[in-house]
């Protein structure tokens, strides 16, 4: 009977360090993946050059254009719109085109709406 103890003992022995060999291996595993995965992915490279509402080219391109962020009364109809296209540059449009971007169906950044060039100046 101590032959039959002795091996059981020695079997649960061998079964934990297995166990505790095959944990250890996992989490080296878990910590290499996790340490590789942000080097592997790629860098931003930075924030994308927009206009926005402080400087000179989108301040004169609203201006001629008699802009608004904030839009117009309900009875005014724009004609124009500048939006913000997806690769970062920002253009004057038709108002249905900066609708279709407000509205989702064109990708983009709605900036303003304008009531066009005024016609006295």
């Amino acid at each position: 009977m101590s032959d039959s103890v002795t091996s059981l003992g020695w079997a649960r022995v061998a079964v934990h360090s297995v166990r505790t060999a095959i944990t250890v291996a996992a989490l080296t595993l878990l910590v290499a993946f996790g340490a590789i995965s942000p080097s592997a992915s790629p860098r931003p490279t930075g924030p994308a050059r927009h206009l926005d509402m402080s400087s000179g080219p989108l301040d004169a391109m609203m201006q001629a254009n008699r802009c608004s962020v904030t839009g117009f009364d309900r009875s005014v109809i724009p004609s124009k719109a500048i939006v913000r296209t997806p690769d970062g540059t920002t253009e004057l449009v038709s108002f249905d085109r900066g609708w279709a971007v407000f509205s989702g169906e064109v990708a983009g950044e709605l900036v303003a709406v304008c009531l066009g060039p005024n016609a006295a100046g």
